[in-house]
């Protein structure tokens, strides 16, 4: 063979040949040491023999094995570099939402929710943005089961409070007091009735007796008859205290009676329609009746309309009324010319 001459390295390429060898290492796993071990096996003398040969294949297999050990460790450790930077991106989502549902089944005092949330590492002090944590929200709520759960986990509740200065003790006194005052007035209506029911009582009004509570015997039909109320006095629009009702008693009205000439009648006043102009009746627009059109002694409403004011605001009144005028002389025009063709 040709001789080939030889050149020495230069800089970029003993930074190539580590980076090759390093890849090579990772891959291979096999050093230079071995390497040489193996090729020196191969070109000895067969003068061993069998023996010789079987030494070295094993020596062989060792070192492949602990090569693809080396390589196995390598690449383990990669992969648990690689899923720590994973999950270290989705902890600060994932935590958040794990403290939420730590909070809602401790509310709700689901052991088997909790157990799971917990089994994935959540913080069990994770606290809300009103500093509520879970065995607050399971103090609140009256779980005991999920207290005891929390507790048992570690849970810290001294010293840890809310936006209030409260912790799970101060909210587990306040749930206890109030669940202590409702039970107590619903004991006593309940045996009050139970008590009601058991003895019989007696009416007056009624001249008998009856086994039920007292308040829904006066509220019942039989009872509400038997009192015998007037009826109620009908609104007449007017005060007593008016000089138009005090003329009517005078006249020889009672009140409570229909305002009709013997008593008779309506009971309620009737509408009216104030008629301030010198048009016909039915004429222009139908304004609504009403009882009332002004208070008392208003002077300004029973004063004549100055023409001023009545001739800017009928001016526009004016000119829509003829405009359907016109419009209606029309179609009269049309609708006779048109029977002449049927």
């Amino acid at each position: 063979m040709a001789a080939f001459g030889f050149t020495p390295a230069r800089e970029q390429d003993l930074f190539s040949f580590e980076a090759e060898q390093s890849s090579s290492k990772t891959s291979s796993g096999l050093s230079g040491e071995e390497a040489k071990r193996f090729y020196e096996s191969l070109t000895k003398d067969e003068k061993g023999g069998d023996g010789s040969k079987g030494q070295t294949r094993q020596e062989s297999r060792e070192s492949r094995r602990r090569a693809m050990r080396r390589v196995r460790a390598v690449e383990a450790q990669q992969g648990q570099s690689g899923g720590s930077q994973s999950e270290t991106g989705h902890s600060e989502r994932t935590m958040e939402l794990l403290g939420l549902r730590l909070l809602r089944f401790a509310h709700e005092g689901d052991i088997p929710g909790l157990k799971e949330v917990l089994s994935k590492g959540v913080d069990i002090n994770y606290q809300d943005t009103f500093f509520w944590t879970a065995v607050m929200c399971a103090s609140w709520s009256g779980q005991r089961s999920a207290v005891r759960l929390l507790l048992q986990h570690g849970a810290a509740w001294v010293g840890v409070v809310d936006t209030k200065g409260r912790d799970a003790k101060d909210l587990a006194l306040e749930v206890s007091l109030w669940l202590f005052h409702v039970s107590f007035w619903a004991h006593v209506v309940f045996f009050s009735s139970i008590l009601s029911s058991l003895q019989r009582q007696w009416c007056d009004v009624c001249r008998s007796e009856h086994s039920s509570s007292l308040l829904s015997h006066l509220s019942s039909t039989l009872h509400q008859f038997n009192l015998r109320r007037p009826p109620p006095t009908p609104y007449y629009c007017l005060p007593p205290s008016s000089n138009s009702f005090k003329m009517m008693v005078r006249c020889g009205w009672k009140p409570g009676t229909g305002l009709g000439p013997q008593g008779e009648g309506p009971k309620q006043p009737v509408p009216t329609v104030l008629k301030r102009d010198q048009k016909g009746l039915g004429y222009g627009q139908m304004k609504r009746a009403k009882v009332t059109h002004f208070q008392a002694r208003d002077c300004e409403a029973v004063k004549p309309p100055s023409k001023d004011k009545v001739g800017i605001g009928m001016k526009g009144q004016r000119k829509e009324e003829s405009r359907k005028k016109e419009q209606k002389d029309r179609n009269w025009e049309r609708d006779f010319r048109a029977s002449f063709y049927l």
